[in-house]
């Protein structure tokens, strides 16, 4: 089992001050990370303001060059959104920056407004991200100069510089959560999975891993080699009660933002959802993990054994939490939880495909 934080954030002014001075607690948490023994960092994309990262692909390069172990992530990579020549030459140089460090996580996004600010049609989100998954793969591995002739980009001898340093290519985690078709396209491409574990319809989810992992075996690609890994909000303290009380308070503060984002049509069920849900409720259903680090650790071993994780994503930053309180978090959980999975684990050498 592996352990990486995703920053999904959320920039409350009163509480992190200024937008540099967040920034720069950001990369002192990930300085941190490295140091206690976490496995990954992402850091997500989204173009709502105060909500993520624009570009995912800087806040990597800068976390490359302060860092030496952990991998460095995209949770996820708006694939649809951008033009396929720059996100080639953006990661590639990520994962050279980073020594060959780079976990690609690739979607589609669930926000609207973003497609209508970037002119994106959002009818052709699914196309568009299938088609430059294609093409990252196509010139990360070309020889020379290359053509490549989609529906939505047709580009001639192109050649991307530099290349990846990982071979193939980088290790790519293709997003699936409410959308059966989209386990089944990630199975199919060989890719890991990367899923979630706070959906309103949990009941799908185990569907969904059983089908990509048909699909692996059925395009001959080997499971063992490939990872499964779901993210959800996480809140360790030594206290169960205290565990459950912040983590609470931090979880339905982000539900509440991250429900605004896709506005309040009827259309969209984010909005109706995370607008009133409790994450009491959520963790009381094994969705969460808010609890002691004996809480977390049973939890953690059920993922293991319902759904097949290989890989737990895990949330801390959103809803307004301090600084030192994230950290004595992430200090907890590495020194308390990591260790007994640690010890269970056995070493696995893992596709970068």
């Amino acid at each position: 089992m592996r352990f990486g934080i995703t920053y999904n954030l959320e920039y409350v002014p009163e509480v992190h001050l200024s937008e540099k001075r967040y920034m720069d607690l950001i990369l002192e948490q990930t300085v941190l990370l490295d140091q206690l023994g976490f496995d990954a960092v992402w850091y997500s994309e989204h173009h709502t303001g105060r909500y993520s990262f624009g570009n995912p692909a800087v806040m990597a390069a800068a976390a490359a060059v302060k860092t030496q172990n952990i991998k460095i992530g995209t949770g996820v990579s708006l694939l649809p959104l951008h033009n396929p020549v720059l996100l080639a030459e953006e990661f590639a140089l990520v994962d050279v920056l980073s020594n060959g460090r780079l976990e690609y996580g690739i979607g589609r996004g669930y926000v609207p407004h973003e497609y209508d600010w970037l002119e994106v049609p959002i009818e052709e989100s699914h196309s568009r991200y299938h088609e430059i998954t294609d093409f990252l793969l196509q010139v990360w591995t070309a020889e020379g100069l290359t053509n490549f002739n989609g529906k939505h980009f047709q580009i001639n001898n192109y050649q991307c510089f530099p290349k990846p340093l990982q071979k193939p290519y980088p290790a790519i985690y293709a997003s699936a959560a409410a959308s059966m078709e989209s386990f089944v396209w990630a199975g199919q491409k060989g890719f890991h999975l990367g899923t979630a574990l706070f959906l309103p319809d949990i009941s799908m989810l185990a569907k969904g891993i059983a089908v990509y992992e048909e699909e692996l075996a059925k395009a001959g690609h080997d499971r063992s080699q490939r990872e499964v890994m779901a993210i959800t909000q996480m809140f360790c303290h030594r206290n169960h009660e205290t565990a459950l009380a912040e983590g609470r308070k931090y979880a339905n503060n982000y539900y509440r933002h991250f429900a605004k984002l896709s506005g309040t049509t009827e259309a969209n069920p984010i909005y109706p959802y995370y607008s009133t849900v409790d994450a009491l409720d959520l963790n009381a259903n094994g969705q969460l993990l808010l609890g002691s680090p004996e809480a977390l650790i049973e939890r953690i071993t059920s993922y293991q054994e319902d759904y097949g994780l290989d890989y737990m994503m895990m949330e801390i930053a959103q809803g307004g939490a301090q600084h030192e309180t994230i950290c004595e978090a992430l200090e907890t959980f590495a020194a308390e939880v990591m260790p007994h999975f640690r010890k269970a684990d056995a070493p696995k050498e893992k596709m970068t495909a």
